[in-house]
């Protein structure tokens, strides 16, 4: 009997998140496009947005698509560190997750000192930001700038993610 309740909780309290998501979401909508009344206005339908992939699902596609060339290609042929890391922290942002130089690098496929230049030299466009950890002053955390946040999510939109 006392699964049966919880189990009817659950399923209320699922119900009533999908309302408020679902509210969040027009509103969202209404932010992102204005809610002028205007029809002529260029939103997508609903049906086109839920056919449309996610940003983060499809920076995570690009990302395993670049990963595998390597399995194919020599890895000399493909030298771009910038743009895997900017997917990479574009991703790690979208799941609220931190990325330190460390594992950024990680992500590039080239030296850790090409890796740190090119780190370098993304702060100095700023397109990613840099901060010291906060646990521990030897490590620095890097996330994308809000510059670098919108340049890379009107790529993704571009693409089609919605």
């Amino acid at each position: 009997m006392a699964g049966e309740s919880i189990a009817g909780l659950v399923k209320d309290l699922t119900a009533q998140l999908s309302a408020i998501a679902s509210e969040f979401g027009a509103r969202a909508d209404r932010l992102a496009y204005g809610d002028t009344g205007d029809e002529t206005h260029d939103r997508p339908n609903r049906d086109e947005a839920a056919a449309a992939p996610d940003a983060r699902e499809l920076a995570k596609q690009l990302l395993a698509q670049r990963m595998a060339r390597f399995d194919h290609f020599p890895a000399e042929l493909f030298h771009e560190p910038a743009w895997d890391m900017l997917l990479a922290l574009f991703v790690a942002h979208e799941e609220r997750r931190t990325l330190n130089v460390k594992a950024l690098v990680g992500t590039a496929h080239t030296p850790v000192t090409t890796s740190q230049r090119w780190i370098d030299h993304l702060h100095k466009l700023k397109l990613v930001d840099r901060v010291i950890d906060p646990h521990d002053r030897r490590r620095m955390e890097v996330s994308l700038s809000d510059t670098g946040q919108t340049a890379v999510r009107a790529y993704l939109r571009r693409l089609g993610a919605a």
